[in-house]
């Protein structure tokens, strides 16, 4: 059998997780409970059952020492009323005088009491009373038993009733027939028993004086039983019933936990299958349910990938990853740090979720990740080792995997938790389905972003100038053909700007080509800075550039073109350490449509403007002629 606190144990954990509902577990509980119950009730039945039945026999037994004392005590009675009697019809009887047998006073009416045997032996009448008293003393002796005749107006002082004696012969005045109870006479237990006596014709001789008529009640015979021996015997049987019931009792126990054990044990079996059938369901929903997730991240994964295979630079790429990976990581945040083209700084591309970067820009050491060449995870800042770019202390949880692709390092992706590491739970931030998910989209990652990284690459080097770093010339001949187009549809004036370097060759026969280099580099990076965002500015070839300004009138382009010039004058590039000293420009511009409805007419008016610019003594804006004749200026 369970005890009551056993059956209140907390229940034990089950594959639910945390604050779910289980039904079925609950239903389970409440019917072990429902049978611990009926077992404990029936125990209890059981056992009130015995104590009762113990009760019953210890009070029967109680009852029969009673009984056989109160037998033993009429039987008593019975014998000395009948040698009274005996005695009485005899009128006595003689016997040797004694010291323990005196002649009876009380008797010195009667005529003959004392005898004197013809040889010589002295006799004396003792009459029912008396034997009565001696056969008393006689039984006290040898059995314990008392006796005492008595009556309210005794004869002999030492015949006086007791109390109880007394309550008893004043009930038998009032019709009762027979007293006993039970009484401690001198310290020792007794049951006593009194019937009354009633006056005789042979009781009259000596009682007649007291006025006694044949058939009054005389007095009483008090019968006193030793309940000791009794008792003893009663102990006895009292132990025998206590290993009885205890022996029921035991085996009333044992059949009812047999049978609560037997309950438990199909419960539990039916419970098992219950079980076993809940959890086949919940494995089949957590597969269908991870299967719905797989599906849907390879999905997501496969329309990422589609989208960056046609992306052609990292920016449309970054909005393509800012639009999915919310997606693919609802519960977190993260970040996409790529290398620069110096290799020496990560630069945040793409951020998305509640939790922010410490830093958009770190240096490739400061990234555990990128310093192992594997993924790397902070749990708890107390213990794992934490990025030198997150700024301390740094509260959110982070998973860092490095994106390399061919061998090639390309940048870092971090997903980040936005649970605190103060929290408790250290464990499963970053269970392995999201960790495994992490490197699935880190590894597409690098393959997709390494492939628009080579194409800008091919593309740039197609379409730039590697030393200044402007568009090549092919380049600005497409261009200039589709802007041509565009403007001839749209009505708008286009103008060309070619500038050229005066006294080039002798920056190169005096510094060396080496310094002509940094000093195209220095006029490239320039002209980049001063040209608008619609602007095409291009190397046209040696130490000439062109700017294709769309939308812009001849005055608009001369005014942009001498705002050149006047920059270059603050040009004043050094190389290893050795200022190169001033430099100077010529400008020639054409416009469209008045200089050529073709590419090559209006760079032919331009280099013709610029060729004129160098005739008349360089460091100059001039416009072509036909263009500058053609304007609203000149005009007036």
């Amino acid at each position: 059998m369970e005890s009551p606190e056993e059956s209140h144990k907390e229940p034990s954990p089950t594959t639910d997780p945390p604050g779910s509902q289980n039904p079925l577990g609950k239903e389970s509980r409440n019917g072990k409970d429902r049978i611990k119950s009926y077992s404990w009730a029936l125990l209890a039945v059981w056992t009130l059952t015995i104590g009762i039945s113990l009760g019953w026999s210890l009070y029967q037994a109680r009852e029969g020492i009673l009984i056989m004392a109160l037998e033993a005590a009429r039987i008593n009675y019975e014998k000395d009323v009948l040698y009274r009697r005996w005695a009485a019809i005899h009128g006595g009887v003689y016997v040797p005088v004694t010291p323990a047998t005196p002649p009876n006073p009380y008797l010195e009416n009667v005529p003959e009491r004392d005898l004197t045997t013809p040889s010589g032996r002295h006799l004396t009448l003792m009459n029912p009373s008396y034997i009565t008293r001696q056969v008393f003393s006689l039984s006290l002796q040898e059995s314990a038993i008392r006796g005492h005749i008595t009556s309210l107006k005794p004869l002999r002082p030492e015949n006086l009733p007791d109390l109880w004696e007394t309550q008893a012969l004043q009930s038998f005045a009032q019709g009762k027939s027979e007293a006993y109870t039970t009484q401690n006479l001198e310290g020792r237990p007794y049951f006593r028993l009194m019937r009354p006596v009633f006056a005789e014709k042979s009781c009259l001789k000596c009682h007649a004086h007291q006025g006694y008529q044949e058939g009054d009640i005389r007095g009483g015979i008090s019968i006193s039983i030793p309940l000791d021996p009794l008792y003893a015997e009663q102990k006895r049987t009292i132990f025998t019933t206590f290993l009885g019931h205890a022996f029921l009792w035991l085996v009333g126990l044992a059949g009812i936990s047999l049978g609560q054990r037997n309950l438990m044990n199909a419960w539990q079996q039916q419970e098992n299958a219950e079980n076993a059938l809940k959890q086949s369901n919940s494995q089949l929903h957590r597969l269908v349910a991870e299967t719905g997730r797989l599906h849907r991240e390879t999905s997501l994964v496969s329309e990422m990938t589609d989208h960056l295979h046609a992306c052609l630079t990292l920016e449309e790429a970054g909005q393509i990853i800012h639009r999915l990976a919310p997606q693919l990581f609802p519960a977190y945040s993260g970040s996409l740090f790529l290398l620069n083209a110096s290799r020496n700084i990560l630069e945040l591309i793409v951020n998305w979720g509640e939790v922010a970067p410490n830093q958009s820009i770190f240096e490739p050491q400061r990234c555990w990740a990128l310093r192992r060449g594997r993924p790397y995870q902070m749990l708890d800042p107390a213990q794992d080792l934490i990025c030198e770019h997150l700024a301390a202390p740094s509260t959110a949880r982070y998973y860092c995997l490095p994106l390399v692709a061919q061998g090639d390092t390309l940048g870092v992706l971090q997903v980040r938790s936005a649970a605190s590491a103060d929290g408790d739970d250290t464990h499963g931030v970053f269970p392995e389905t999201v960790q495994s998910l992490a490197r699935t989209v880190a590894e597409h990652l690098a393959l997709s972003l390494g492939n628009i990284k080579l194409q800008e690459t091919l593309r740039h080097q197609a379409i730039r100038d590697p030393l200044t770093g402007l568009f090549n010339r092919r380049f600005m001949v497409e261009t200039l053909e589709l802007e041509l187009h565009r403007m001839r549809r749209r009505e708008l004036p286009l103008a060309v700007v070619m500038l050229d370097i005066d006294h080039f060759k002798r920056y190169n026969d005096t510094f060396g080509h080496s310094s002509g280099d940094v000093l195209l580099s220095a006029l490239g990076q320039m002209v980049r800075q001063k040209v608008r965002k619609e602007d095409v500015a291009c190397r046209y070839g040696g130490e000439e550039f062109t700017v294709i300004m769309p939308e812009t009138s001849l005055e608009t382009a001369c005014q942009r073109a001498e705002e050149l010039r006047q920059a270059v004058h603050d040009l004043h590039p050094e190389h290893q350490g050795r200022g190169l000293g001033g430099i100077t420009i010529s400008l020639g511009v054409a416009v469209f449509p008045q200089d050529g409805e073709n590419h090559e007419d209006l760079l032919r008016a331009a280099d013709a403007a610029l060729y004129e610019a160098k005739h008349a003594g360089r460091d100059r804006v001039v416009a072509s002629r036909k263009a500058d004749q053609d304007s609203p200026d000149s005009t007036a």
